[in-house]
């Protein structure tokens, strides 16, 4: 049975094909009223006289903001400039120091973008063609009714960043806030953001959609920084009792221990759609400065974890800070296919979790290197690999479980040792009495059983039952 066409692919098939023009007539064939005639309710027949107009409120807006209104002729769109010089200071970064290490390691920059390959080109470009995309939404229910009313973007501006922000004065704006970010973002060559692979870059599509704009980025690469972020830096120890905030891969929390940002002030991301909704009602933009302010530091953080990663990747096990880091650097070599100092990064990280006291990330790092060691034709490394994961007092329950049963399928197919395979098994089901699989381990015994019974003429199968073992 077909599969029924998405809301987004009809919306392509509609907005594909021949060109839209830019200004739609109405019903009765005229084009829209000018913008600044346009009443306080966003209805073209609502008379502006007397009330203050849509466009002189917009202006009012703006200039509360810092910005400009910018007037198209498909409505207006508030611009907001901030450009941040070389000394500003991202928590203990300077914004120079993000700029210059996202130039000095740009192949490692490129390679995270080999690594998660988005849609668009073949590949990226220079850090200076770069622009970072953050959205503020009405709602993150999703849907037709979501829609953006805030994008900022980033970009790389000499020894500093430039940061320009589109604020739709209205709802009934949205299409001159898209048609002003396409024009400011054409000559781009690749997108950065973070979760935008699954909610920015997808949403912006959609509004473009709506609005019968053509999608204009089909064709530019995007790297989203969340994807090397989790590899990095989400998966932390239990062990040494971090914050349970902590371990998450938020924004918020990678910029506060990539570089110890702590915002004053910040508006909660909850409160953000009230706040343009009040807006939308009664033009007080003032309770937007937050917002912009919220807007204009992630995209700064994201070019933080952008630079911190791109180094990690550039320069190797030697620029890491932690052992989780190094851990999750041999990952990212692995996406690569670099096997070689993937192996290197998860040594380095078992060692480093036995010199810390730190079981958990010492399994994991010994877990996948034993599993690299395994596909690159070195059985009996990975066997040395997996009895280090089982020595390492504290290691999970479900890691020296899979240790075991990698140990014992070793000893008995490809070593041939079955007296080994048997006192692995043994040990594994007197551990973990409770283990659900632990009929399969008991299958496993009474075959090797079998195979020495055969192997001894005269040797008797014991007897044994759950108790005794």
């Amino acid at each position: 049975m077909a599969l029924k066409p998405s809301l987004a692919d009809r919306l392509r098939s509609v907005v594909g094909g021949s060109a839209v023009p830019r200004v739609h007539p109405d019903a009765g064939g005229r084009p829209p009223r000018d913008p600044a005639a346009i009443g306080p309710g966003g209805d073209p027949s609502e008379p502006a006289g007397g009330l203050e107009s849509r466009a002189a409120r917009a202006a009012r807006a703006a200039a509360t903001l810092g910005g400009a209104l910018e007037t198209r002729g498909d409505g207006l769109c508030i611009v907001v400039d901030r450009r941040y010089d070389a000394d500003v200071r991202h928590g203990r970064q300077r914004v120079g120091d993000i700029v210059h290490g996202l130039r000095r390691t740009a192949d490692g920059l490129r390679a995270l973008g080999t690594a998660w390959p988005g849609s668009g080109g073949p590949g990226l470009g220079t850090p200076d063609g770069l622009c970072v995309v953050d959205l503020e939404t009405t709602g993150l229910a999703g849907g037709a009714g979501t829609q953006a009313f805030l994008v900022g973007c980033a970009r790389l501006d000499g020894d500093g960043v430039h940061v320009r922000q589109f604020l739709a004065p209205g709802f009934e704006f949205e299409r001159a806030q898209l048609g002003a970010l396409a024009e400011w973002m054409a000559d781009r060559t690749w997108l950065v953001t973070f979760n935008g692979r699954t909610f920015d870059v997808p949403l912006l599509e959609m509004r473009f959609a709506f609005n019968r704009l053509r999608w204009p980025w089909a064709e530019l690469p995007h790297l989203d920084a969340l994807h090397p972020a989790r590899r990095f830096w989400r998966d932390r120890s239990v062990l040494t009792g971090p914050d349970p905030d902590e371990a998450s891969c938020t924004l918020g929390v990678l910029e506060r221990r990539l570089s110890g940002v702590h915002r004053v002030g910040d508006v909660p991301g909850s409160e953000i759609p009230a706040r343009y909704f009040q807006f939308a009602r009664d033009g007080r933009a003032e309770p937007l400065e937050a917002v912009l302010e919220h807007n204009r530091l992630d995209l700064l953080s994201t070019l933080l974890v952008c630079a911190r990663a791109s180094r990690l990747v550039a320069e190797g096990p030697a620029a890491t800070e932690r052992g989780q880091e190094c851990l999750g650097l041999g990952r990212v070599y692995e996406r690569l296919a670099d096997a070689a100092r993937a192996e290197g990064c998860y040594a380095r990280a078992a060692a480093e979790g036995l010199g810390v006291g730190d079981p958990l990330l010492r399994a994991e790092a010994l877990r996948r290197l034993a599993f690299l060691q395994r596909r690159d034709g070195r059985p009996d490394h990975a066997a040395a690999s997996w009895g280090a994961l089982l020595a390492t007092r504290g290691a999970p329950g479900r890691l020296r479980r899979e240790a075991r049963e990698a140990l014992a399928i070793h000893h008995e197919h490809r070593a041939r040792d079955l007296e080994a395979a048997r006192a692995v098994v043994l040990e594994g089901l007197r551990e973990a009495p409770d283990d659900p699989r632990r009929a399969g381990s008991q299958h496993r015994l009474a075959r090797i059983e079998r195979k020495l019974a055969r192997r001894t003429p005269g040797r008797l199968l014991p007897s044994f039952d759950d108790d005794a073992l």
